[in-house]
């Protein structure tokens, strides 16, 4: 049991500081649209917390394509940007559920692709897209497509109702007067209903 406990303690010393506590989020550049048995290339973005690259070994990077039992992989190559990789796969038809692969982080899910068809992207979760890049943006005119997320403190409103501007007339005195003395008598009526028998 003592060896046991040593060994899944020093598993857990030896493993990269990525892996603790630390994700990533694969962004997929525009995809054509996939024929069967064709050969594609498609760019992806690799962010660190869904906003930077690693500043280590990220290791192998790709795209994962499941479909039942069927698992296929294809490995990505950099490209000159940071954390910005090309994949050429080819597919036969079918229906696939689509990962990123992220070197030491786990697979990060895209979305679905029907081939022949397109990609339907997932969005991302903005509670993996986290913390900003410290000093100069990494990235000049290609730039992964990191959406647009407005970090606040405090959650925004579900919806807020703005009310129309008043257009300067006041109601007339008839109708404010119509209206109290409608619910006077409102008042009265169940009044004299919920009084007891016999009281006055």
């Amino acid at each position: 049991m003592r060896i046991l406990a040593l060994s899944c303690a020093f598993l857990l010393i030896s493993a990269p500081s990525a892996l603790a506590g630390g994700w990533a989020v694969t962004y997929v550049d525009p995809v054509p649209s996939i024929q069967p048995s064709v050969t594609h290339t498609v760019g992806y973005w690799v962010l660190q917390h869904g906003t930077h690259p690693f500043s280590g070994d990220l290791g192998k990077t790709g795209l994962r394509f499941k479909s039942g039992a069927d698992t296929r992989d294809f490995v990505g190559v950099a490209l000159g940007e940071p954390a910005h990789y090309a994949v050429t796969f080819s597919l036969p038809a079918g229906s696939y559920e689509v990962f990123g692969v992220q070197g030491v982080f786990p697979e990060h899910p895209l979305g679905t692709l029907t081939v022949p068809g397109t990609l339907l992207v997932k969005p991302v979760d903005p509670q993996r897209v986290q913390g900003t890049v410290d000093g100069p943006s990494p990235w000049q005119e290609i730039a992964p497509p990191l959406p647009k997320l407005e970090v606040s403190a405090s959650p925004a409103p579900a919806a807020a109702v703005v009310p129309e501007e008043s257009s300067g007339k006041l109601l007339p005195v008839w109708l404010v007067g119509l209206v109290v003395a409608g619910a006077a008598g409102v008042f009265l009526l169940l009044r004299k209903r919920l009084r007891p028998n016999g009281r006055r």
